[in-house]
Parts: C-alpha cells; sequence; structure tokens
C-alpha cells in the first residue's frame, strides 16, 4: 500500500480533509481489489522519511515515515487495511492509533536519528493522523477502481479524468477535468488519480459511443514538461510530471509497473547505502531479486540482453563481516553479474574445457548465493570467491570484482566477472598450495 507521509505536516501541502461524509459519498462500496491490494504488502518498511520509498516502491510496502519501531508500522497497517474492509471508521481509526501510539511513547514530539545521525525532531498529532488515513485508503481504493476499469475495457474502453468540481480543487488538476482518453493511453501511467497529496480526483470508466459523442471531453492528452525535482533525502535530481506531487506520478493499480518500480527502488538503495546497512537487508530483498533474475535471466539466455548486468543478491551480514576482517571493504552490498558469463567468450571457453554452469543453475543463482558453502578469497588477485551447492562434489564458483565501476551509465557495485564450475577436492588442493584461503565455511 502506498504511503505518502510527509515527515511533519509542513512538509508536504496539506489540503482541507475530505469529510466523513464526502469520503463515504467518493467510496460507497469497498472494491474488493482494493483490499487486495492492501493486503499484498506483506513486509512493513522502517524508513527515516517518505522520499526513502519513491513511487512504484509503496505499493509493495507500508512505511510512516520516523517512526522506527516496526511493530507499530504493522499494527497501523492492519487498521489501514481494516478500514478499507469496513471494520474501522476514520474517527475509528484515528482513536485507536493515538491510543497505541501514546502507549508506545510516540504521541507527541519526538526525537529520532537520521541516517548521517543527526537528531531531528519527529510529531505524531491528529492531523498527521488523518493524512496518513486519507493517502492510504484512496490510494488502496485507485488501486481497485484500475482492477475493474482492465475488467470491464471491453465494453469501457475509455477513461474519464474527473474532479469534484468545487472551490478546493488544484488549478492544474482541475485542468484535467473531462480528459478522456483510451484506458491503456499512456498518460494514465503517470496521470492515474489520485495525483497528490489530499487529492479527491477519480477517474471514470466510459463506453466508446459515450466519450465519442460527447463534444464537451477532451480526446487528446495535455502536452506538458517534465519538471526536475531533488529528493531532499538523497540529493538525487529526478524528472517529474508537471503538476503532479512528487512520489505521486504513477499508476497505483498497475501490478507490473509496481514490481519494476520497487525493485529499481531496492537496488537504488542498497547501492547508496554504506555496504553494512545493505547487507541488513538480503533476507527482505530475496523476493523482488529472485522475479528480478528470472525475467533478466531468460533474456541473456536467449541472446535479448547482452550490456545489463543482472542483480544476483546482497553481501549477507556474515560475508561482509569476514570479508572486511580480511581488509576487503566493499562500498555498497550490491552483487551484479556480467551477461558474458552465460553468453559470451568466457562461457564458450568453459563449455569447452567441461566446466560451464548449466542453464538450470543459472536460473536459480541468486538462491544458491545465498546458501554458499563457503567463501574464499584469491591470494593472488584478491578477489573473494563464493563456493556454492551444486549437487555431488561438484560446485559453481564464483568470482567477485569489489568496487566495480560500470559504464553507462557510470555506476559503482561489485560484479561477478568469472563463474564456473569446480569440484570440492580441487579446492581443497588449492587451499592446500596456498593460492586460496578460506574465510568461513566448509569445504568437506
Amino acid at each position: 500500500m502506498p504511503v505518502r507521509l510527509a515527515a511533519d505536516a509542513g512538509d508536504a501541502p496539506l489540503f482541507a480533509a475530505a469529510s466523513p461524509q464526502e469520503f463515504a459519498r467518493a467510496f460507497r462500496l469497498t472494491p474488493e481489489g482494493a483490499v487486495r491490494y492492501l493486503q499484498g504488502r506483506a513486509r512493513v518498511r522502517v524508513t527515516y522519511d517518505w522520499h526513502e520509498l519513491w513511487q512504484d516502491e509503496h505499493a509493495r510496502a507500508f512505511t510512516v515515515s520516523r517512526l522506527t519501531r516496526a511493530d507499530l508500522l504493522e499494527a497501523i497497517r492492519q487498521r489501514i487495511e481494516a478500514s478499507v474492509q469496513g471494520d474501522l471508521s476514520r474517527r475509528d481509526f484515528v482513536r485507536d492509533v493515538k491510543a497505541m501510539l501514546r502507549e508506545a511513547g510516540w504521541w507527541g514530539e519526538n526525537r529520532v536519528l537520521t541516517p548521517d545521525g543527526r537528531e531531528v525532531k519527529t510529531h505524531f498529532h491528529p492531523r498527521r493522523l488523518n493524512l496518513i488515513y486519507d493517502v492510504n485508503t484512496r490510494m488502496a481504493y485507485a488501486a481497485g477502481r484500475w482492477e475493474r476499469v482492465q475488467a470491464a475495457k471491453a465494453s469501457h474502453p475509455f477513461l474519464r479524468y474527473v474532479t469534484r468540481a468545487d472551490e478546493r480543487v488544484r488549478q492544474s488538476h482541475r485542468q484535467w477535468h473531462n480528459v478522456t482518453l483510451p484506458v491503456d493511453d499512456p498518460w494514465w501511467r503517470t496521470h492515474y488519480p489520485p495525483c497528490g497529496w489530499r487529492c479527491r480526483c477519480t477517474a471514470v470508466a466510459l463506453r466508446a459511443k459515450d466519450a465519442e459523442g460527447n463534444p464537451s471531453l477532451k480526446r487528446q492528452a495535455p502536452q506538458e514538461p517534465l519538471v526536475e525535482w531533488k529528493n531532499p533525502v538523497t540529493g538525487e535530481l529526478r524528472q517529474v510530471p508537471y503538476a503532479i506531487d512528487p512520489g505521486f506520478g504513477y499508476n497505483a493499480g498497475e501490478a507490473a509497473a509496481r514490481w519494476r518500480g520497487l525493485i529499481d527502488a531496492a537496488r537504488d538503495k542498497v547501492a547508496r547505502y554504506a555496504a553494512a546497512t545493505g547487507a541488513g537487508l538480503a533476507d527482505d530483498l530475496a523476493p523482488l531479486i529472485e522475479r528480478d533474475w528470472a525475467g533478466w535471466v531468460e533474456d541473456v539466455l536467449a541472446g535479448r540482453e547482452r550490456n545489463r548486468l543482472g542483480w544476483l543478491g546482497v553481501i549477507s551480514p556474515l560475508d561482509l563481516a569476514h570479508l572486511v576482517q580480511a581488509g576487503i571493504e566493499p562500498l555498497s552490498a550490491e552483487v551484479m553479474v556480467r551477461p558474458g558469463l552465460l553468453r559470451g567468450p568466457k562461457a564458450a571457453r568453459h563449455a569447452r574445457d567441461g566446466d560451464v554452469i548449466p542453464d538450470a543453475l543459472w536460473r536459480v543463482l541468486p538462491a544458491l548465493f545465498r546458501q554458499a558453502r563457503a567463501l574464499l578469497v584469491d591470494v593472488k588477485s584478491g578477489k573473494p570467491l563464493w563456493v556454492l551447492p551444486g549437487g555431488g562434489d561438484g560446485t559453481a564458483q564464483l568470482a567477485m570484482q569489489v568496487d566495480f565501476v560500470t559504464g553507462r551509465p557510470k555506476r559503482t557495485t561489485n560484479a561477478m566477472v568469472s563463474a564456473y564450475r569446480v569440484t570440492l577436492g580441487n579446492l581443497r588442493n588449492r587451499l592446500r598450495e596456498g593460492s586460496v584461503r578460506l574465510l568461513w565455511g566448509s569445504l568437506e
């Protein structure tokens, strides 16, 4: 479920909250898809600021900025879900969450540490809880409506942007009123409402004859430029849609977009964080990594991808601790794989030598990487070597170049630069000869 909660009330545009009567009129029936959307967020995320979860990532995670207790986050998430299911009103939600935060010592003013160690103030008050309620429930209902729009597009192939037509509508959103485009028009990827904090706009499906026979409808997508926005937490510059609050320029109902956005955001986070912080996310990120890997590895094996690196995983806390002890200190915990290891000169050479990693193992490599049986270091090159399970006496060995710099775009990561099958007997011989050093694990 997306959460667009400002760190404090002044951090985001606050418009007058919709009254309970308005909310009931807008969402008289609870779409089953909204509930599924909320239930699909299996985990909460503890973050300092809502900017740390970008757009589509909110669709698979729940966060309340500067609330660093995962148990409280989960309790709030459950109450949001109960609200969408019709079991909890706005008043009930505010009452229950206020009591819970008060008991936990989080009500009113608190002090928390930022990622760089600074101490800052945060406040919890009724207006903030109303903001949480409004934004989350509206985004959930939007996702539920999108499911129905997709299911009915054969008979209702058009979608019409509709504002509430009162004095509280933003002028920029007012200009979108009656924009009517095919359901699959790219404009809805960024302009499917809500499009900002407290946005009350919606989109209504239309039959072709109703859309084509109404001269008041605007049948062309507005031509508006992207504008530059600087993430106040990361300092990253992004191009965001004009007149849409940063972080809202996506379609909450597009499952594929949600996953892609979450994967990209997760990778950016791991790459940006110090290695020790990123390593702590290894277990949480495993499902995302495997989903991303599945598409990448098939593209590489089919010859459709020759440049983009594949995301193999995250250096685990155990691995990182042993690497640091051995004097190897990567900047981040991100681990990537070059496509040439699967299809390229190196792969062809290993195929001739009879020690190539078979495609079946490549397809499940992220899981094998998390189950590594040993970590060594090559004494001559200094490269860490992961020994993975492979069945029988045969196993896979991966060599990683720490702080590998990519070309386009330029980025510092950790990349596997060789991968082939070896026997445990061969590894034991190299260990006795002193060409490799065992950091942890067993070769028996």
